[in-house]
């Protein structure tokens, strides 16, 4: 019995470590092509890499991109693949976007800003 109450202790303790890192939230929101369910984790400046475009852009110009490309490219299904942390506290997550017309590797990478994570990099790049 209380090997059974430590067991549930941990998976409630791994349930919620892996929704506040935000990386499910962000794989929910390009599942349904919520372009603002992903934005909001950004920074106010972010390096992002869609495709071929590359640059660091406002949290407001990140967005409308991105709002270009689930338009060209509607999502199918989203799995995140990978999880993990530097030492220095960065945290990433590597998510396949299947999109109707291709596959997409997702790099997302966040960092603590001293008020919360947020990402700083993301590239979406084709399989």
């Amino acid at each position: 019995m209380k090997n059974i109450f430590l067991l549930a202790a941990m998976l409630f303790s791994f349930a919620f470590q892996g929704k506040a890192d935000g990386f499910d939230d962000i794989a929910n929101a390009m599942k349904n092509g919520q372009v603002t369910g992903v934005t909001k984790f950004f920074h106010s400046n972010i390096e992002l890499t869609l495709l071929e475009n590359e640059g660091i852009y406002s949290k407001q110009q990140a967005e409308q991109m991105l709002r270009t490309f689930f338009n060209q490219h509607p999502p199918k299904s989203v799995t995140v693949q990978h999880k993990g942390s530097s030492a220095q506290g960065a945290k990433y997550a590597i998510i396949t976007y299947e999109a109707t017309n291709g596959r997409f590797r997702t790099y997302v990478f966040m960092k603590d800003n001293g008020k919360g994570l947020e990402v700083n990099e993301f590239k979406l790049e084709r399989e």
